[in-house]
C-alpha cells in the first residue's frame, strides 16, 4: 500500500478538531451543520465544516475507522492510476462533495427550522464507502461484522439505511448516508467511465 498522507492529514485534522469541540460548545456550535444558519445567514463554510464535528466518542471512532480502512485504498488508488496532484484532487473532491452532496435532503427540509442541526464525516465517509464497493464489487467487506462481497454490500447498503430512516426513531441522518453514497458512485461513475460496466460484469460473473 503506498502512502496516503492526505488521509492521515484528514484523520487527525478530524479527530483534533472534534476532540477539542467535546470539550469547547462554542466551536461545536460554530462547526455544526445549521441549514437555517446556512439558508438565511449564508454560513456556507458549516456544510464543510459539520464533517469535523461529531456527536460523541463512539460517533467520531466509528466514523473514522471506516474512513481510515476505505480512505487509505481509495487515495492510493487514484495516486497510483492519476498522479499525487490530480489523484489527491479527486480523492478529497469525493470526500469533501460526498459530506456537503450529505446535507441537501436537511437543506431541503430543514431550511427555515433554526432547531435542526447535524455533525459528523458520515456522509463524507459513505462516498467514499461506495465508491470503494463500486469499483471492487467482489472484494470482501463487512457489515455489523457479517463478511459479504462487496456488491452485496451495495444493496445491503441501500436497504438498511432505507428501512432505518422509515423505521426507527433515531437522531441519526439517515439521508445523508443514502445522499453521500449516492455522490459516491455518481462521481467514480464521471471519473471512472468503465466502473459501472465493469461492476455488472463481475457480479454477473459469480451466478
Amino acid at each position: 500500500m503506498a502512502s496516503t498522507p492526505l488521509t492521515f492529514i484528514i484523520l487527525a485534522a478530524t479527530i483534533l478538531v472534534s476532540w477539542r469541540a467535546f470539550e469547547q460548545s462554542a466551536l461545536f456550535e460554530k462547526l455544526l451543520h445549521s441549514p437555517y444558519r446556512v439558508k438565511h445567514q449564508k454560513q456556507y463554510y458549516r456544510l464543510l465544516t459539520h464533517m469535523l464535528v461529531h456527536a460523541d466518542g463512539i460517533h467520531l471512532a466509528l466514523n473514522m475507522f471506516v474512513f481510515y480502512s476505505f480512505g487509505r485504498v481509495m487515495e492510493s488508488i487514484f495516486t497510483m492510476n492519476w498522479g499525487s496532484v490530480k489523484g489527491g484532487a479527486m480523492f478529497i473532491a469525493l470526500y469533501a462533495l460526498g459530506g456537503v452532496a450529505a446535507t441537501l435532503p436537511s437543506m431541503r427540509k430543514h431550511g427555515d427550522n433554526y432547531g435542526y442541526n447535524s455533525v459528523g464525516a458520515s456522509g463524507a465517509v459513505s462516498a467514499l464507502l461506495m465508491a470503494y464497493m463500486i469499483l471492487f464489487p467482489l472484494n470482501e467487506i463487512a457489515f455489523f461484522f457479517i463478511p459479504m462481497p462487496a456488491f452485496i454490500g451495495v444493496f445491503v447498503f441501500f436497504l438498511l439505511e432505507h428501512f432505518m430512516k422509515r423505521n426507527v426513531r433515531s437522531n441519526i441522518a439517515h439521508d445523508a448516508h443514502i445522499w453521500g453514497a449516492l455522490f459516491g458512485i455518481v462521481f467514480i461513475a464521471l471519473m471512472v467511465p468503465q466502473s459501472i460496466p465493469r461492476f455488472i460484469s463481475q457480479v454477473l460473473s459469480v451466478f
